[in-house]
């Protein structure tokens, strides 16, 4: 796990400007998602990378949610997080585990799970795809939008790779639901947008 704590350690050293520097990506990611998400009334959700708490927030307001749980392995930007929702409802509950270990919460927890800006980060995506199938209900979601390696860039994130301290793995859309299909998720919605440096592709996979 020295990559995925190289990333963790780049993130918490990031935590005090995180959401200034990157917010016009973390806007029009956010908006892209919350455009398609859809949670039913009183709904469990797992954000497995839920950095400083900015869409937990914007969850928070559009849907009744029964039970949250942010997680995030960088705990200085989950801390982030804490202070932005200490005041939010329903409790929120934050654990500290890479993606790779959410095993350790409970079998079938959640009707949606939602990965957003974070896949490319982890190390053993086959782990955590495995994971994600674990945590769901029968018939829940999973909610993914990540950097999409086509086009032109298939060089920027080599770039990024090459010059970044993060663990970078990037996968094409068809790559992904690949190995979603392998753990019985149905990729049920999909698209893939570019917006300046970066290609992104979208989708929402059900538990069969």
């Amino acid at each position: 796990m020295k990559k995925a704590k190289q990333t963790a350690d780049y993130y918490n050293k990031q935590s005090h400007k995180y959401d200034r520097i990157y917010r016009s990506y973390l806007g029009h990611t956010h908006q892209k998602l919350l455009e398609q998400i859809e949670i039913q009334q009183g709904g469990t959700v797992l954000d497995c990378s839920a950095g400083t708490g900015l869409l937990a927030g914007e969850l928070l307001q559009k849907f009744d949610i029964s039970r949250l749980v942010l997680n995030d392995p960088a705990g200085d930007m989950l801390s982030k997080a804490k202070k932005r929702l200490e005041y939010a409802e329903p409790e929120i509950v934050f654990t500290n585990y890479f993606a790779e270990e959410l095993d350790q919460l409970h079998p079938e927890m959640f009707d949606h799970i939602i990965c957003l800006n974070s896949f490319h980060y982890y190390v053993d995506q086959s782990r955590v795809v495995s994971n994600f199938q674990k945590l769901l209900k029968p018939g829940g979601s999973l909610w993914l939008l990540d950097w999409n390696r086509t086009g032109f860039f298939v060089i920027n994130s080599k770039l990024i790779d090459w010059f970044s301290p993060m663990n970078i793995n990037t996968r094409t859309l068809d790559e992904m639901e690949a190995l979603l299909n392998t753990r019985k998720l149905s990729v049920d919605e999909k698209a893939t947008w570019g917006f300046r440096l970066w290609n992104f592709f979208y989708m929402r996979a059900t538990l069969m």
